[in-house]
């Protein structure tokens, strides 16, 4: 059974005590407001679940003159230290790809790869990337068109919350539920008591989220590093 982000409110409402919808301080408005900020603030980086992890592509090619890239997408909260380089269009009788290590060290990158001389680089294969602020530099500088891949942990976008939505997993639920209703009860003055148990009760609920993703990476298959 899908559970949608009118579940989670109705759990807060008993969870905090505000039952009463016409309350100006407990609308579903200002409910629904929390849960945005929880889910899309602080859920991606109070745990990292397993089927938060996504990825993210993109194409860099001869036109640019310096490697660099706007890294535009607001769902990743951080990525992994290796990707996927290939050929944009492949050969018919190849699938040539490679790994592209990932710098998030811009001191370490530039040391390697020096400064301002975009004008004397070897046009090639890029084999490494900077990934800094909202950027992505890409050493060597491409000759031809390729396809990056990278991986990291993604948020939730805002723009998909809304009061008749689903929660994209069902386990979800009552985590996303109970923080919201932490940070409204702190916001809100609540009794000590009620916060004293809405902190339990997620902090059960993070429990739960952290075992089920640590189960799913045991159940991964270990990769040799040679």
């Amino acid at each position: 059974m899908s559970r949608t982000y009118e579940d989670a409110i109705t759990i807060m409402r008993v969870a905090t005590g505000r039952r009463n919808e016409n309350d100006p301080d407990s609308t579903d408005t200002v409910f629904l407001q929390y849960i945005k900020n929880f889910v899309t603030l602080t859920f991606c980086n109070d745990i990292k679940v397993f089927e938060g992890y996504g990825t993210y592509e993109f194409t860099i090619d001869e036109t640019s003159d310096d490697g660099v890239l706007e890294f535009n997408t607001d769902n990743f909260i951080n990525i992994g230290g290796q990707g996927f380089v290939s050929l944009t269009t492949q050969p018919t009788d190849s699938t040539s790809w490679n790994q592209i290590w990932i710098y998030q060290d811009p001191m370490q990158f530039y040391q390697k790869w020096g400064v301002r001389n975009e004008d004397i680089l070897i046009r090639g294969y890029p084999t490494e990337m900077l990934f800094y602020g909202n950027e992505i530099v890409v050493r060597t500088l491409p000759d031809v068109s390729y396809t990056i891949q990278i991986f990291g942990y993604t948020r939730e976008n805002e723009a998909t919350i809304s009061g008749d939505k689903e929660i994209p997993h069902d386990w979800w639920l009552r985590y996303i539920a109970y923080g919201s209703a932490r940070d409204y009860a702190v916001d809100f003055r609540l009794s000590e008591s009620t916060k004293q148990s809405i902190e339990k009760e997620f902090r059960t609920q993070k429990n739960l989220m952290l075992k089920r993703s640590h189960t799913q990476a045991k159940n991964s298959r270990c990769q040799p590093r040679f």
